[in-house]
């Protein structure tokens, strides 16, 4: 009988499905957790081992629109964070820097406003 026939226990849906291209990538593990007590899930030791996740870490659970639910560790959320505004950010300068040196202007220009105001009231203050 030919590949394929009800007989041989195939139908049209496996061989459509045994032809598709595999793309190379490996498939992505699926762990399954359960819903505990007050809402709380407890992560496999493997993806915690895998993560580096310790007790009291802090991880970003995202709730997309489609009900999707992403878990992330803190630091990939801030870098998934800091990729999304890259674009902003003129090559070679850190907004830091330029902040860091607007506080210093303004700094000097408080201690020059007030080496002015001391001089000011030690010569009322010497009349």
């Amino acid at each position: 009988m030919a590949s394929g026939t009800k007989a041989d226990g195939l139908s049209r849906g496996s061989r459509v499905r045994t032809a598709a291209p595999e793309y190379g990538a490996p498939a992505l593990p699926v762990y399954t957790v359960t819903m505990a007590d007050r809402g709380r899930l407890v992560l496999p030791s493997e993806v915690r081992e895998r993560l580096n996740i310790r007790e009291g870490d802090p991880l970003a659970l995202i709730v997309e629109t489609d009900g999707t639910i992403t878990l992330k560790t803190r630091e990939v959320a801030l870098d998934n964070l800091q990729g999304m505004y890259k674009h902003l950010a003129p090559a070679g300068r850190f907004a830091s820097d330029d902040l860091i040196a607007e506080r210093r202007r303004q700094a000097r220009m408080e201690d020059r406003e007030f080496r002015e105001r001391s001089a000011l009231h030690r010569r009322k203050a010497g009349r």
